[in-house]
């Protein structure tokens, strides 16, 4: 038993990443990926013409481009060696099979953050068995697996906020024992900290979470401030400043600007992001949000049994807010969740997509939940678990590659199309693309696409690609149209027949939701 406890976790996880691999460079090319392939690109050119004095094509870090962070694409340099051996056979062009690889370094910094999400959790509750079984129900949750299939900006973000959390735990746990903290864990999270500001300047908010964490620590375990300054000043300001300047060697657009990250932040923070994203049937502009935009995503994206916790947190008050390093962590969790929530909300941050801007919050609110219930009940966090990863399981089957369009329960109240945002990503392009082929068009047959780049990277021939802004103009028929996204509502010309629908239930329901459209137009 005491094998099985120590192991099982890490066997799901491992054969996860192995049957990942593959699932990964089998979904479509989202929209946003040409575009942050290019930056990285750009960057890469910038490094290269300062130093090599080469004249390579920046032109992508003009304007807003250059506040873009690119820490997430140095992780990935090792792997997109080691998936040519995936992708060696493949009919897709180099930058193609580059963007592709990506996915494996995406899928990778998944797993590895359920096993960071898993530590954190035996650190609260002290069980390795039902922190195992916590790791599985995240890793499990579809929403995030189908994120970690393709995502390459929130998914390293969020994985390395959770890695940042894992040291700041550990270091604040060696301070409760009265022991000295080694230079290695001011080293990692150091690095660590300035690895999660490279990637996307929001990281910034991590602050909060250490500032939390730290007052929580002299309030509640009477460490005198005096005798850890005294002790840890040199460290502190030499990670603090350390921060900063690892962030600006990985932001090679920062060089020649010292007040960049503060450009950065007020850019990013109010995002010139014009779309609206439908949210229980209203379409919530992304530079106008209601308050209640970030409650009701989180309230239909996380499962029942994470509300469920959260419900029962007044029943378990008593049990949790003590003197213990459990309560610490656990509370340090719940303030700075509660504090970067408000602080979006009041500050009014430009944001769309449902909740992918906030998806590095998800863990600490699993975390919480999941310690609420144990702390209630062990049998019926179990019993909850074990079902609910059983339902995870056979959804994630039923969804693939769309797992993140996942809702949960509380769907069946209301219907799906129409009042939530389905494939924003446009996973679907895959799924037109292999349709294409199928046909067998001749290449003189024009196809329209509300996103081109996209289908036209994944089809097997040279077919011809006109700009959606050709749709309602006179062009030589026949020809296709294939709608996506939140294009998938946009009229058509007369004449057209549908040929093909990307179909989608989530959780039992009979109501098809509709991913992508395929016209042709004779």
């Amino acid at each position: 038993m005491k094998i099985f406890t120590n192991q099982f976790f890490l066997t799901f996880a491992t054969s996860l990443f192995i049957i990942g691999i593959y699932l990964s460079i089998n979904v479509g090319i989202t929209h946003d990926e040409f575009h942050d392939y290019y930056v990285w690109e750009a960057n890469k050119n910038l490094i290269f013409n300062n130093f090599l004095n080469t004249s390579y094509d920046t032109q992508f870090l003009n304007d807003g481009g250059k506040f873009y962070g690119v820490g997430f694409h140095y992780l990935s340099i090792p792997f997109e060696f080691i998936s040519n051996f995936f992708l060696n056979n493949t009919i897709y062009s180099q930058e193609v099979k580059t963007i592709l690889s990506k996915h494996i370094t995406v899928f990778f910094l998944f797993i590895l953050s359920g096993i960071i999400f898993q530590k954190i959790l035996n650190f609260i509750i002290e069980d390795k068995f039902y922190s195992n079984l916590g790791g599985i129900l995240y890793l499990s949750y579809p929403y995030l697996l189908g994120h970690g299939f393709f995502n390459v900006k929130d998914i390293p973000f969020l994985s390395i906020w959770l890695i940042c959390t894992y040291f700041m735990i550990k270091i604040s746990k060696i301070l409760v024992e009265n022991k000295r903290v080694a230079k290695k864990y001011f080293i990692f999270i150091t690095f660590f900290t300035g690895l999660l500001l490279s990637i996307r300047i929001s990281g910034i908010l991590i602050f909060i979470s250490y500032a939390i964490t730290f007052f929580l620590l002299l309030n509640r375990k009477n460490i005198d401030l005096k005798e850890f300054l005294k002790n840890y000043y040199k460290q502190t300001i030499l990670s603090f400043i350390s921060i900063f300047v690892l962030f600006y060697i990985l932001q090679p657009s920062s060089w020649t600007n010292p007040y960049f990250i503060f450009e950065a932040i007020k850019y990013m923070s109010q995002h010139m992001q014009t779309v609206c994203t439908i949210t229980l049937g209203e379409c919530m502009k992304a530079q106008n949000l209601p308050s209640t935009y970030l409650p009701i995503w989180i309230f239909f994206k996380v499962p029942l049994v994470i509300i469920f916790g959260i419900v029962l947190f007044p029943f378990v008050e008593k049990k949790i807010i003590n003197e213990s390093f459990n309560s610490l962590i656990l509370l340090s969790l719940i303030f700075s969740t509660i504090s970067i929530i408000l602080l979006l909300i009041l500050f009014e941050v430009n944001l769309y997509d449902e909740i992918r801007q906030v998806m590095f919050l998800l863990p600490s609110i699993f975390l919480i939940s999941l310690s609420i219930i144990y702390f209630f009940s062990k049998k019926i966090f179990k019993i909850f678990l074990i079902s609910s990863i059983s339902f995870f399981l056979f959804q994630n089957i039923i969804l693939y590659p769309y797992n993140y369009i996942w809702i949960n329960n509380f769907s069946h109240l209301t219907k799906i199309s129409g009042v939530f945002e389905l494939d924003y990503w446009g996973v679907s392009t895959k799924a037109v693309a292999h349709y294409l082929d199928k046909k067998k068009l001749d290449n003189k047959t024009c196809i329209i696409t509300n996103r081109n780049s996209g289908v036209e990277a994944l089809v097997k021939d040279n077919y011809c690609f006109l700009p959606f802004r050709n749709l309602h103009k006179k062009n030589e028929r026949p020809f296709y149209v294939a709608l996506l996204e939140r294009g998938i509502k946009k009229g058509i010309p007369n004449g057209c027949s549908l040929m093909f629908e990307e179909k989608r239930q989530v959780n039992f329901s009979k109501e098809d939701l509709i991913l992508a459209k395929i016209y042709k137009c004779d």
